[in-house]
């Protein structure tokens, strides 16, 4: 499943100005002529310059107190083999950010759409490694080593206010939507990030096609990491009828690609016994033709 992670911040705090955010996403571009930098992107736009960015956050904070989170990061990584069905393509990422972005407004439960969150994102193309890596643990790498093969991910600043600059939307809040009035529970809306993350894999395989074996979903991992011992049994046993089911299908795939494989033979060999049937006519028929001219 593509990684989904929201965090207040990777600079420092979320409480004041996201300047610093900003200019830490813009580490690739630093390494990049002017005119080949990667621009920002929102729900409608693809050229977006970091200034806009941090103006459009930080101008977005209606009556929000000096020590509140006014903005949150939110990391989308797919993984190598949904980067390799993407075929690498950043524009199809960015739309697949764009779906993800559908998904987060509607999972606050408050009848909101895409273009009522403020957001930016921006596509980075490689990683490195941290100190918590365990290769970096073991020795194997260094802290800030880029990792190798397809690192493209998307990195959105969202702000916590809506894009009105009225209502609060807070994707870290442990609300549930449930409280001391139907109007207490819609003001505070709740955020599900179990279901946030379900609606985002499910949006990844609809939206690009992709057909995902059980053993990568976000219920099975979720269910192997957090599930009970008997939810982790009935999954072990799940996967084995899955696998059962794959392997049966492989085979009958296999036995259909001998039989084409035979037919094209005996259809082949069909083709040149007719061929030299043909070319054996053709001779008998020039034989008597040279032995009526003598």
């Amino acid at each position: 499943m593509p990684h989904i992670n929201i965090t207040s911040s990777s600079s420092g705090s979320n409480a004041g100005s996201c300047g610093q955010l900003v200019e830490y996403l813009e580490k690739e571009n630093n390494l990049k002529a002017e005119h080949k930098a990667e621009l920002w992107f929102t729900q409608q736009r693809d050229d977006l310059r970091p200034h806009e960015v941090r103006q459009g956050i930080d101008s977005n904070t209606a009556k929000l107190k000096q020590h509140e989170a006014k903005y949150y990061l939110i990391n989308i990584s797919p993984s190598q083999t949904e980067l390799a069905h993407l075929g690498n393509d950043p524009q199809k990422l960015k739309d697949y950010a764009r779906g993800v972005m559908a998904e987060y407004a509607a999972n606050f439960q408050k009848g909101l759409g895409p273009d009522d969150v403020k957001w930016y994102g921006k596509v980075e193309y490689n990683r490195g490694y941290k100190w918590t890596d365990a290769d970096v643990k073991q020795g194997l790498h260094q802290r800030g080593e880029l990792k190798a093969g397809h690192q493209m991910h998307v990195q959105i600043i969202v702000s916590r206010k809506d894009m009105q600059n009225q209502r609060l939307l807070s994707p870290l809040t442990n609300h549930r939507g449930q409280g001391k009035s139907a109007e207490h529970g819609h003001k505070f809306g709740q955020f599900n990030r179990v279901a946030f993350k379900q609606s985002c894999e499910q949006a990844f395989d609809t939206q690009l096609n992709y057909r995902r074996d059980l053993e990568e979903s976000f219920r099975y991992q979720n269910t192997m990491s957090h599930g009970t011992a008997q939810e982790r049994a009935a999954m072990t046993l799940e996967l084995r009828d899955v696998q059962h089911e794959r392997q049966q299908q492989l085979a009958a795939d296999l036995r259909r690609a001998e039989e084409l494989r035979l037919q094209m033979e005996q259809a082949k060999k069909i083709e040149l016994s007719q061929q030299r049937e043909l070319t054996l006519q053709q001779e008998q028929k020039r034989s008597r033709g040279l032995g009526m001219g003598m």
